[in-house]
């Protein structure tokens, strides 16, 4: 099932870039953390937390830190923050479940809801509650039943939509998430979040102009949104408008989202563009803010073996090979530089390493479709 958010979260794709790809992106607090350091790891998680908090993926990692230091109380108020943000997050929900039950934390969540709607069973806020947790715990159907329950009671229940949608959402049936978010907005014009997963949708179906017409109406009722200019960007590149996609992507960049990324993203656009000098400075960024994101590394050998600059194509290269020993393409295009150079034993190394973790792994490296941050929020009335 793919990552979804619940009230007014937010998703943002990373959809296929021209040539390498990566995987998800890690911060330099894990180096410390499968070191055994974990009080140099708190402290690498707690500075990316003091600059943007609602980062839940981090605030999981400092839970496991604290964790695996002894410390559950502080691991219990990491976890359950990584759920705030994050409410569908199923690994936190059940590390966060585990630490409860190791000190004594009651989950009553559930039953405490089921008496609201016991009590008013016209309730459309119990319902809307219930069908949440019920979401939470992957009781879709359950969680289904409690939203169409609270639309019943309240037409213009706009979170029910979009819960709606996001349920859709997850089982890749878009056409039903889009018509569930376009009832949101109707309900609330300025549900920013509504249109941002509107975009989603219809980006999945291969309706990329309308996603981009999507993404551009949530910045004009959230200039701030930085997702939607990373999407915005994405979208406009899928189309070829590589002027647009740098325009977006850079407005992105100026609000610190996911920096590493986003020069990733330029990177890729300039390359597209045949403008190789600035696609190398966007991939050299990439890796200067997080050196273990795969995807640059592998861009730069790319080019590098291209221009016939082998050595620096072999040293990006085992940069990819050292993060991830079973890329297959990394072991194939270094064994081409070492061809180049004249080195016939390592390009023969190389070759066999290629066939064998081809063969092994049948590994296939690209994006996934859908990666996911969420944000708690409301629509605008």
């Amino acid at each position: 099932m793919i990552k979804r958010l619940l009230i007014a979260g937010i998703i943002s794709l990373s959809l296929p870039q021209p040539c390498g790809f990566a995987k998800e992106v890690t911060s330099s607090g894990d180096r410390y953390f499968d070191e055994g350091r974990l009080d140099e790891a708190i402290h690498e998680y707690e500075k990316l937390l003091e600059k943007n908090k609602k980062q839940p993926e981090i605030y999981f990692k400092l839970g496991n830190a604290y964790y695996k230091k002894g410390n559950l109380e502080k691991a219990l108020e990491a976890f359950n923050l990584a759920t705030q943000f994050k409410p569908d997050y199923a690994d936190a929900y059940q590390r966060l479940s585990e630490v409860s039950m190791q000190i004594g934390v009651p989950e009553d969540e559930l039953r405490v809801c089921l008496k609201k709607v016991q009590k008013d069973p016209n309730n459309a806020d119990s319902h809307l509650q219930l069908g949440l947790i019920y979401y939470k715990r992957n009781l879709f159907d359950e969680a289904r039943r409690e939203y169409e329950t609270a639309i019943g009671l309240d037409p213009r229940k706009a979170e029910a939509y979009f819960n709606l949608g996001v349920l859709y959402q997850d089982f890749n049936t878009h056409d039903k998430a889009a018509e569930m978010y376009k009832k949101a907005i109707e309900v609330s014009p300025n549900y920013d979040k509504a249109h941002f997963n509107l975009g989603i949708s219809y980006y999945q179906m291969g309706r990329v102009e309308e996603a981009v017409s999507a993404y551009k109406r949530v910045i004009e009722i959230n200039p701030k949104y930085a997702e939607a200019y990373v999407n915005l960007g994405i979208a406009c590149f899928v189309k070829g408008l590589y002027s647009d996609a740098l325009e977006a992507l850079k407005k992105a960049l100026s609000q610190c989202s996911n920096i590493a990324k986003i020069h990733y993203y330029l990177g890729n656009v300039y390359h597209k563009m045949h403008k190789t000098d600035e696609a190398i400075v966007e991939y050299k960024k990439a890796v200067e803010f997080n050196p273990r994101l795969v995807a640059p590394h592998f861009n730069l050998g790319v080019i590098y073996l291209k221009e016939k600059m082998v050595d620096q194509a072999i040293k990006e290269f085992t940069n990819v090979i050292v993060l991830d020993h079973d890329y297959a393409d990394a072991y194939q295009k270094r064994s081409k530089a070492y061809e180049l150079k004249g080195d016939r034993v390592n390009a023969q190394s190389d070759y066999n390493s290629y066939q064998h973790a081809k063969s092994a792994f049948a590994r296939i490296y690209k994006e996934e479709n859908v990666s996911s941050y969420y944000e708690g929020s409301s629509p605008d009335k």
